[in-house]
């Protein structure tokens, strides 16, 4: 796992739950020794423990967790990547150009690190599918992610959920949509897999 994703992630926690809250995951994860470091590769085991305590101390599941934390970190990306994004872009046009946005980073930052896969297809004006693909299933951050984006663009966009991985799929496909704009500013989202926000975790060590 990139070392970026364990940092924001650790910065997400205390942002949104206070240091103790991190200290006390820290200590429950059996991770107090360790600092994080964005161009260095860890243990996928450490987002999934991280995940997983900071759920239990928190009366959430994980992937809540995993939600939360792709929300939370769109802006902090956004400004990191700013010269990969196009000024013209709006929330769904930087979501139709994700997979070419994507590639750019991982050809950039070429690591023993396997990345997810994530492609983009635009289905329509107001319309763009994502597919994303990983062993480490970490689908929910792409869910939080979309919310995010909708937010800091302050779209209405719909996100339906077709297929996901946590339920047998072989991939996670999200439809999202630009709503009209009679229904509201705020971002709204419909999932198809709803019963999947409690599944485990899991996925491979890098």
């Amino acid at each position: 796992m990139h070392g970026i994703i364990l940092k924001t992630l650790q910065a997400f926690v205390v942002d949104t739950y206070g240091e103790d809250a991190w200290l006390s995951v820290q200590r429950e994860a059996d991770i107090e020794e360790k600092v994080y470091v964005p161009v260095t590769v860890y243990p996928d085991r450490d987002v999934y423990e991280i995940a997983r305590t900071a759920g239990e101390l928190t009366d959430q599941s994980p992937r809540t967790i995993l939600t939360q934390y792709g929300k939370w970190v769109v802006p902090a990306l956004l400004e990191t990547y700013d010269l990969h994004i196009d000024d013209e872009w709006n929330g769904l046009e930087l979501i139709a150009n994700i997979q070419q946005f994507h590639t750019s980073l991982r050809t950039r930052d070429l690591t023993t690190l396997t990345t997810p896969r994530i492609r983009s297809e635009r289905l329509d004006e107001d319309r763009v599918r994502i597919t994303y693909d990983s062993d480490r299933k970490l689908c929910d951050v792409a869910r939080g992610a979309i919310e995010g984006v909708a937010e800091r663009f302050d779209e209405n966009l719909v996100a339906e959920e077709q297929t996901c991985m946590h339920e047998g799929d072989d991939a996670c496909r999200f439809d999202i949509r630009r709503a009209s704009t009679d229904t509201g500013s705020a971002a709204t989202f419909e999932f198809e897999s709803e019963s999947a926000s409690n599944a485990t975790l899991g996925g491979q060590d890098d």
